[in-house]
């Protein structure tokens, strides 16, 4: 498992093409600015297994309490290793680490898995603005 954390003072995308693995997207799931938040760039690995879900969420949280983030968005980002794990496992991995936070009491958006995208951010600028974990 790959992460790569930016607190961001705003993340927008806007989808562009479907992938043969993208899942399917209501219309206002296309295109979105999110504002203050971090931004949590993951990629599932195919080594990882269902137990590295807690790990991450205990290091998502740390980090979120850290740069003081409420709101958290997960990012599928499949550049972060050349060992990826299957597309099925990933989203259902993404989708359970969600609602984990969730049950935190962390408010929870997800990037849309496997679609070809147009983004941009802004980061916050701070020494722990941009951290990345491997395990």
């Amino acid at each position: 498992m790959q992460l790569l954390f930016i607190h961001a003072s705003w993340i927008s995308y806007e989808v562009r093409e479907k992938t043969k693995i993208a899942e399917n997207l209501s219309d206002n799931e296309k295109a979105r600015q999110i504002n203050n938040c971090l931004v949590v760039k993951t990629c599932v690995e195919k080594k990882d297994k269902e137990d590295v879900l807690k790990t991450a969420k205990k290091e998502i949280i740390t980090i979120a309490e850290k740069v003081g983030a409420k709101h958290i968005v997960l990012f599928p980002f499949a550049h972060l290793s050349p060992e990826l794990s299957s597309p099925k496992f990933a989203i259902k991995f993404l989708k359970d680490l969600k609602k984990a936070l969730k049950t935190d009491g962390y408010e929870v958006d997800s990037i849309p898995f496997g679609w070809i995208k147009k983004w941009a951010l802004e980061t916050k600028g701070h020494a722990l603005a941009v951290l990345s974990r491997r395990f």
